[in-house]
């Protein structure tokens, strides 16, 4: 699945030429620059591997490292002496995900998230493993998603014999042998790996399931690259990305995963050829076999921002 926008492989989509282009917006801000403000920042700790130690991320994550915590990830050998350097990325709101995480979603079926987190171990550079003993994670309740449990990410199953584009050859699965819980205030389990993991479930509506497609309307760039369409759906955790289909040229759900009747922000955001932000919003009702024609325009960073603030 991947990562986000600009971080993803380029998506390349010609539009209509215009007679003349749009002039830059007033406060306009390149794509790289937008997204170096406003993702998710990688948070750095560093801790004995002869003491154990704890970590709290600064939105609340707490992970307890103790003695025997980790392997050296070539050899398999106990780490139990220098510095160990960990690397925590909090995904913590419906935003997080929008701009930083992997999205919502398992094989094509929507996940209600209670927050995501990546964790990463080095030792003098060398990659590290969970050791023998468990990995104590704690993550605030801050999404309000109710009872959940334990995913990771893995490698998308094949459909229909279809190629899976690059950007979306991981997907979130249930973690194997993973304790799991809720606290008064917080989901805890034993970390199974160093990775992304997810505190999720599966989303179940009984109403009938649809695909939708989009093809981006293009305002005034010829070309737009980076480009993502995702749903931030109104009243669940969820957040998903539409995967290009390059033998209908559109943006297309995975098939019948979406609830009729489901409401959402249907999101489009790239750069045009000069570096600067495409976006274009618009509140959807999803519908059977519905097609949308999405406006996406150059756009301020005021104008993005105040849509971000939107999203909780």
């Amino acid at each position: 699945m991947k990562k986000f926008l600009v971080l993803a492989s380029v998506v390349l989509i010609a539009a209509c030429s215009k007679e003349t282009q749009a002039p830059t917006p007033d406060n306009s801000i390149k794509a790289a620059d937008f997204f170096a403000k406003y993702k998710v920042n990688e948070q750095t700790f560093k801790g004995s591997a002869a003491l154990g130690f704890t970590i709290t991320g600064e939105k609340g994550t707490k992970i307890t490292f103790p003695l025997h915590a980790f392997k050296d990830s070539i050899t398999g050998a106990a780490v139990n002496i220098g510095d160990v350097e960990i690397k925590l990325t909090e995904i913590l709101s419906k935003k997080d995900i929008l701009l930083s995480g992997p999205m919502t979603e398992s094989n094509g079926q929507l996940l209600i998230s209670g927050g995501e987190i990546k964790v990463t171990a080095k030792l003098n550079g060398a990659v590290l493993i969970p050791g023998d003993s468990a990995i104590k994670v704690e993550v605030p309740q801050v999404m309000k998603a109710g009872d959940m449990n334990l995913f990771v990410q893995a490698p998308r199953k094949q459909a229909d014999g279809g190629t899976i584009p690059p950007d979306f050859q991981s997907t979130w699965v249930p973690a194997p042998y993973a304790p799991f819980g809720m606290g008064a205030s917080s989901y805890i389990f034993t970390l199974p790996a160093f990775t992304w993991v997810n505190c999720d479930r599966f989303y179940s509506d009984p109403a009938p399931k649809t695909t939708i497609t989009v093809s981006p309307d293009f305002q005034d760039s010829d070309s737009i690259s980076g480009l993502q369409v995702m749903i931030v759906f109104k009243d669940i955790t969820t957040v998903i990305t539409l995967p290009f289909n390059y033998t209908l040229t559109q943006f297309q759900s995975y098939l019948n995963s979406l609830p009729i009747g489901k409401e959402g922000e249907l999101v489009l955001i790239g750069k045009d050829e000069n570096g600067y932000i495409e976006f274009g919003t618009q509140h959807i009702t999803i519908a059977a076999d519905m097609h949308i024609d999405a406006p996406i325009a150059r756009s301020s960073e005021a104008t993005v921002s105040a849509f971000l603030n939107t999203v909780q």
